[in-house]
């Protein structure tokens, strides 16, 4: 399988290695409340985007793929004090609507999309464990064949899971931290005016998927 280059010109956070780190697919055991050895997650993923293309209109895009995820050496093996760095190494989803045709959304190779899994800061927790947040700033490419051309996102689009008890945060639902509308580019001429937007973005990070299913796609 591909991934993204080791240097890539945009860094969203802290690289995560991939270097003897393992795979992980479907029958793998998941313990809540406890930080993992390191890992490569192969998850499915599935989402609700909302575009809006000026001149043109806002629809409504529902989108299917999977996602590997690298993970860092957890920082503590308590639970509480464990934080957990990542790297999303491959993505692929696809959607289609009557207005946009097929899309298809892999990550930017000019991007290294990261994100973090730690204890938010809460002045009021109680006794017992207290649920992680999950966080990746990505970087992706939109292939929009019946509008021909392929976009890119400048900003990062952040992706969000609250209550995580567990890692990873497979079956989770997510969103999408976009502020009204997030400008996509045309990778051809990425410093013209924004394209399209995303308007909105809401996710759910599936279970582990199998060697087989991830060859398959």
């Amino acid at each position: 399988m591909t991934s993204t280059p080791t240097q890539p010109s945009v860094k969203y956070g802290r690289p995560v290695t991939t270097d003897g780190v393992p795979d992980i697919y479907a029958g793998a055991t998941v313990t809540p409340w406890t930080p993992p050895d390191p890992g490569i997650d192969n998850l499915g993923i599935s989402s609700i985007d909302t575009f809006a293309v000026p001149g043109v209109g806002e629809y409504t895009v529902a989108f299917d793929g999977y996602v590997r995820v690298v993970r860092s050496e957890p920082t503590s093996r308590q639970w509480s004090d464990a934080e957990v760095y990542t790297n999303l190494i491959e993505m692929k989803m696809v959607g289609s609507c009557p207005e946009l045709g097929t899309i298809t959304v892999r990550l930017n190779p000019d991007c290294l999309s990261t994100g973090q899994i730690r204890t938010p800061f809460d002045p009021y927790a109680g006794e017992g464990p207290s649920a992680k947040a999950c966080r990746m700033a990505v970087g992706a490419v939109f292939s929009m064949p019946k509008l021909g051309m392929k976009l890119i996102n400048k900003e990062p689009i952040i992706l969000t899971i609250d209550d995580v008890r567990q890692i990873p945060p497979a079956g989770a639902p997510g969103k999408g931290q976009i502020y009204r509308m997030l400008p996509l580019h045309d990778i051809e001429n990425p410093d013209a005016e924004p394209v399209a937007y995303v308007t909105s973005l809401r996710f759910t990070m599936g279970g582990y998927l199998s060697a087989e299913q991830m060859a398959a796609r």
